[in-house]
């Protein structure tokens, strides 16, 4: 086991924003809001309002939300695919009360520059995304699944990096004990059945997963998409960064929305 990514983990660019409200003190109180398009001042529906690392709620067709919060100081952040998310600190307030918030604009991503004020506000609600963007910038070749994309797609996170390239036959145990290496009756026979495969067939292989909060009641089959904040995925060594090194083939880096020390388990 790698020992834990130091320095990173403690980055605190917005420490109200980790506040958990399930963990704050002195009773609580009522956060709203409205959110729309920037450009036409329409609402937003289906917009994600986080608080600290919670999801609270989502908008509904009219754009508002209404939320529960602690008295103490948080970060709330306004997410929907395709927006700049909106990161708000929220001063304290006594318990029992309301804070409205008025309008909430959000813009729609269309340049670099917005798509850069989208990592921006990932970093700043998670500093520990610093990493993941930064080894996006860096390693062409892996696979980067940011928050906005997780919270696209549906079905289970490992479903959907087998349907990567590079990665339809990884392998790991779950949460019966037996190796799944992704065989499907569809796909016909593979390495995983066949001692000799051609050269057609690809080598199973275990990869190694690297977590900041796996815990140990998990296996990887039991994850949920919402626990996860974002991925990034190496097929093989020669491509995977030197911190996450460790699995003969693949690697896999689960960002999770609640964090701890980075560790790896295969």
């Amino acid at each position: 086991m790698k020992p834990s990514i130091t320095g990173m983990m403690l980055a605190t660019t917005l420490v109200l924003a980790a506040v958990d409200p399930a963990l704050a003190q002195g009773g609580s109180r009522t956060i709203k809001g409205t959110v729309v398009d920037t450009a036409n001042q329409k609402p937003i529906s289906e917009a994600v309002i986080y608080l600290g690392r919670t999801t609270a709620q989502r908008t509904g067709d009219d754009g508002t939300f209404r939320v529960s919060a602690p008295t103490d100081p948080a970060g709330l952040l306004v997410r929907r695919p395709g927006y700049v998310p909106a990161v708000i600190v929220i001063a304290p307030g006594d318990s029992g009360s309301e804070t409205d918030l008025g309008t909430v604009n959000m813009r729609k991503v269309k340049t670099d520059a917005d798509r850069a004020d989208v990592q921006n506000a990932d970093v700043r609600m998670y500093p520990e995304l610093a990493q993941f963007y930064d080894h996006r910038d860096k390693y062409r070749q892996g696979l980067f699944l940011t928050p906005d994309e997780l919270q696209r797609v549906g079905g289970t996170l490992f479903s959907l990096i087998r349907q990567k390239p590079n990665f339809h036959f990884i392998c790991y145990v779950t949460r019966r004990g037996d190796v799944d290496c992704g065989q499907q009756a569809n796909r016909g026979r593979t390495s995983i059945m066949n001692p000799n495969p051609r050269s057609a067939e690809q080598e199973p292989c275990f990869m190694v997963v690297w977590t900041n909060a796996i815990g140990p009641q998990h296996t990887l089959d039991e994850f949920q998409m919402d626990d996860v904040l974002a991925v990034e995925a190496y097929p093989q060594p020669g491509v995977t960064p030197p911190e996450f090194s460790g699995s003969p083939c693949a690697a896999i880096m689960l960002w999770m929305k609640h964090s701890g020390p980075v560790t790896a388990r295969p």
